[in-house]
């Protein structure tokens, strides 16, 4: 059975959420999956246990989470030795506007480059707006960034730009590139 590390850095919540999709349909498949939040005090896991490694981290204000900088920072050379992805969650994925998705990648590259790790493959992947994980002032900011996008705030207080099926259809590929299990 194929071995995924899947270690993650989550502000708000979707990061996780997305972390726990990918390792669900991976397990559906076969996969051995260790989810890994990181900046926990049991976030530090060598990759050498691992056949392939998923990393994932929400971009705010421009960057990405320092836990999921220095994970990569400290692993890279293990890192750059196995199958790797890179999951990218932010409410800029939604957009469709080019200049919003050149900076997103551009912020990935950057992450990339300072970290000397190169992933084999990247998935922007769009965020959501919990407001009860947030406080007024970052709530307020947030529904007026998702207006501008064109989105109207769920009234439940959940709106969620993920798509699921692209989530999905990403573990599917990432498992499909890793070739026929070693039992």
């Amino acid at each position: 059975m194929l071995r995924v590390l899947i270690a993650f850095a989550s502000s708000e919540g979707q990061t996780e959420a997305v972390a726990h999709r990918l390792a669900g349909r991976l397990e559906a498949v076969g996969c051995v999956v260790r989810l890994r939040e990181l900046g926990s005090e049991r976030s530090e896991t060598a990759t050498e246990a691992w056949d392939a490694a998923i990393l994932a981290g929400s971009i705010h204000v421009g960057q990405y989470q320092p836990a999921l900088e220095r994970f990569i920072a400290a692993h890279a050379e293990q890192l750059r030795c196995l199958p790797t992805a890179f999951v990218s969650v932010s409410l800029s994925a939604a957009s469709r506007d080019p200049a919003e998705q050149a900076a997103i990648r551009s912020i990935a590259a950057k992450l990339f480059e300072k970290t000397g790790w190169q992933p084999d493959r990247t998935a922007h992947v769009a965020g959501a707006v919990h407001d009860n994980r947030l406080g007024w002032l970052k709530r307020l900011v947030l529904h007026a960034i998702l207006r501008t996008k064109g989105v109207k705030p769920d009234p439940s207080g959940h709106t969620v730009l993920t798509d699921w099926q692209a989530v999905d259809a990403f573990a599917r590929d990432f498992r499909a590139r890793l070739g026929p299990s070693a039992s």
